[in-house]
């Protein structure tokens, strides 16, 4: 039974993806990887060796078991990761398996995929708690067997069943007949099924509202349709995944940006450009990428958040602290293919000859393309790009560093936008402050994700609020939640010497139209100064603050001046200085794994209090000399 949503649009005008697709006519859907011992000859030995140690090690032990108990733990007190830990690890060691299996053609890794498949055949739901509406539906703490919700976890689900067949299909079908068929039958009533009768999900985008889950779902569902369905029921559901991340391409800016913050550009804005690879392969010749002007810019992003080679600006959701754990060669790989020299340094920046292509831990499709990429595994490192300055309109973020091409010095990000954006923090003109490369004035970011993150609780958080980020509180107020709470104009650039931007975000406050709040935000290399302006005209000034969230040890230095010590060995100590009648400072201890990962134990709260008669307040920033 189809469910629709009357309220949006169910019919658009193609784009350039859909158009792209049109035009290749393909006749039938071809596999998306190839299969048969020949074709992983040339699989990196590095990865081989690394999967096979971890392999032989878990080879024989009980597979990772997600338990009733864990599912319901969602829905009955707020927690998450005690289910999606056994999920993932056991997603992780089907992972491993297949690998194996299509690169040796051992029977004891055929048989450790097939215990692993089987096991997904036999979970009872593949979607993960925090996603199934059976909650709010049926008023159960059970998942519905009957009218399952199709999410990322059944998207991965699907896909590594998917990418399994694609591979080792063949082979299981030999030794375990019966299984591909159980596999198929899973996959059409677990994803394609609601996938093809149902377009009242969130993720597809009808109502102009795009994020991540579209081309990561998509993508998932055109990996298991083209070696799954049945070659009419796959052409149905190839094109109607194209036609959904053909709106998610097509709602990107032109800058390139991601309201989501760079760790989630690797599970969107990736996740779309692997959905374009494979329908090369399914397709049987390269798409017309004419039509889509905007991937360079998309492939930037990350980069243009870089601070250094380990940190970044992390607004929304994202961490500060990265890690090597990413998917490297689809971002090198897609350099590659546009040309865009910048694009692929930054990448090999990431690369370590020697060492495993990718992370043993990453999903199937990830680990069974970056096995096969043979200029990925050839790529020498590369120094990444660091630009002076860069300025993404879209999401009114800019970011300016003291010397182009360098992380050492001073860097600077400022952002306006509006507090109604994906993973939003509540967080306009908030700044990060860098001392080579490693942010000083910080952005704490998420904790673990629980039932509060992404539901009306939010804000409740304490790292979602305003007060915890380096931006203003007029007369005390912290800013509101949703788009009309937004930087009412940001403005500014970069002449070589001085890179600045202003932006008024008393709207972010449900300030009166007849009050502002200016902040103007500039980095200036021959001073070598970081430095923030604050102006502003309230009716009642009174229980006015403005608020800097630092890491590290305040020491203060009395008249306003006060020397950060970084808890980083050999890290440059901050002076900071300003001109307000106090301060306090506050320190917040952490215990939560996401937060502690970047910041160790602590951070602290610098809170400058004007003096009462007062329309603005300096702060400033720079190397202790």
């Amino acid at each position: 039974m189809t469910v629709r949503d009357e309220t949006v649009p169910t019919v658009a005008e193609p784009g350039a993806l859909v158009r792209a697709w049109a035009a290749l006519d393909v006749d039938r859907l071809r596999s998306p990887l190839a299969s048969g011992r020949s074709a992983w000859a040339s699989a990196d030995p590095v990865l081989i060796h690394a999967l096979t140690l971890t392999a032989l090690a878990e080879l024989g032990t009980p597979w990772p078991q997600p338990l009733f108990s864990q599912y319901a733990a969602y829905p009955i007190r707020g927690e998450r990761v005690v289910y999606e830990d056994p999920v993932f690890a056991r997603i992780e060691r089907l992972a491993r398996a297949v690998a194996l299996a299509a690169a040796t053609g051992e029977e004891m890794w055929l048989s450790e995929a097939a215990d692993g498949l089987w096991l997904l055949c036999e979970q009872s739901t593949w979607c993960w708690p925090a996603h199934d509406d059976a909650f709010a539906r049926f008023g159960t703490v059970t998942p519905s067997r009957s009218s399952p919700y199709l999410d990322l976890g059944a998207g991965e689900s699907v896909a590594t069943i998917g990418w399994a067949v694609a591979v080792i299909g063949p082979e299981l079908e030999e030794r375990f007949p019966g299984l591909c068929a159980r596999l198929r039958e899973e996959a059409e009533i677990r994803v394609f099924r609601p996938f093809l009768d149902r377009d009242d999900w969130h993720w597809l985008g009808l109502d102009g509202r795009l994020h991540n889950w579209n081309p990561w779902i998509l993508g998932n569902v055109i990996v298991a349709a083209a070696t799954l369905a049945e070659p009419a029921e796959a052409r149905l559901l190839v094109d109607r995944a194209v036609a959904g991340i053909d709106r998610y391409l097509a709602a990107m800016p032109a800058d390139g940006a991601i309201d989501e913050g760079y760790e989630y550009w690797w599970n969107g804005a990736a996740r779309a450009l692997e959905a374009l690879d494979v329908l090369d392969r399914i397709g049987g010749a390269p798409l017309d990428l004419g039509g889509m002007p905007g991937l360079a810019a998309l492939l930037r992003f990350p980069q243009r958040m870089q601070l250094s080679a380990e940190w970044y600006v992390n607004v929304a959701d994202a961490q500060a602290r990265a890690d090597d754990e990413r998917p490297w060669h689809v971002l090198h790989r897609w350099a590659r293919r546009l040309g865009l020299t910048d694009v692929a340094s930054y990448a090999a920046s990431h690369r370590r000859p020697g060492t495993p292509v990718v992370s043993p831990n990453m999903s199937t499709g990830r680990l069974l393309t970056a096995l096969l990429d043979e200029d990925w595994r050839a790529a020498t490192p590369a120094s990444p790009p660091l630009p002076a300055s860069i300025e993404l309109p879209s999401v009114q973020l800019a970011l300016a560093r003291e010397t182009s091409g360098s992380d050492r010095g001073l860097a600077v990000a400022v952002k306006g936008g509006h507090n109604g954006e994906n993973h939003n923090h509540n967080d306009v003109g908030s700044v990060i402050v860098a001392l080579d490369g490693v942010p000083a004035v910080i952005d704490v970011g998420r904790p673990t994700y629980d039932a509060r993150t992404f539901g009306p609780d939010r804000y409740d958080i304490w790292s979602m609020r305003s007060e915890w980020h380096s931006t203003a509180s007029p007369r005390g107020r912290t800013q509101g939640v949703g788009a009309e709470f937004a930087a009412r104009a940001f403005s500014g650039g970069d002449d070589g010497d001085v890179a600045a931007w202003q932006v008024e975000i008393g709207g972010a406050y449900g300030l009166g139209t007849d009050e502002t709040w200016l902040r103007r935000v500039s980095l200036d290399r021959s001073a070598r100064r970081v430095t923030v302006d604050d102006s502003w005209s309230l009716d009642d000034a009174a229980g006015t603050t403005v608020t800097y969230l630092v890491w590290g040890d305040l020491a203060d230095e009395g008249d306003g001046r006060l020397t950060l010590r970084r808890p980083v060995e050999g890290a440059r100590d901050l002076v900071l200085h300003h001109d307000g009648a106090h301060h306090t400072i506050e320190v917040r201890q952490l215990d939560d794994p996401v937060m502690t990962r970047s910041w160790g134990s602590q951070v602290a709260r610098l809170v400058l209090h004007p003096a009462p008669d007062a329309s603005g307040i300096r702060f400033t920033a720079e190397a202790a000399r």
